[in-house]
């Protein structure tokens, strides 16, 4: 009867230990998919990200580049345009002291 016990004993540990490795295989599954997901939409956002800068990148580029242009061509004006921010720069300082 010991014997028999025993034997009815381990095949109860035998299938709590199946199930346990069935449990943990589908959760390393679901945490491996989970993460593969993140990982995927992330890279996603991470290139559309690059994409959006590198466009900003180039307008910024492009309207310095217009800039320069118009202030090369307009040497005088530009002067004045810059006198004029200049004091008002410094007429804001001051009253922002005071």
């Amino acid at each position: 009867m010991s014997s028999n016990l025993y034997s009815h004993r381990e095949q109860q540990n035998n299938q709590k230990f199946e199930q346990l490795a069935n449990t943990l295989h589908q959760f390393r599954t679901t945490v491996n998919n989970d993460i593969h997901d993140s990982i995927q939409q992330e890279s996603g956002l991470l290139h559309q990200l690059n994409d959006n800068f590198s466009s900003l990148m180039q307008s910024v580029k492009s309207t310095s580049s217009n800039l320069t242009n118009v202030m090369n061509r307009n040497a005088g004006l530009t002067r004045i345009v810059g006198i004029i921010l200049l004091g008002f720069f410094v007429i804001w300082m001051l009253f922002k002291l005071f």
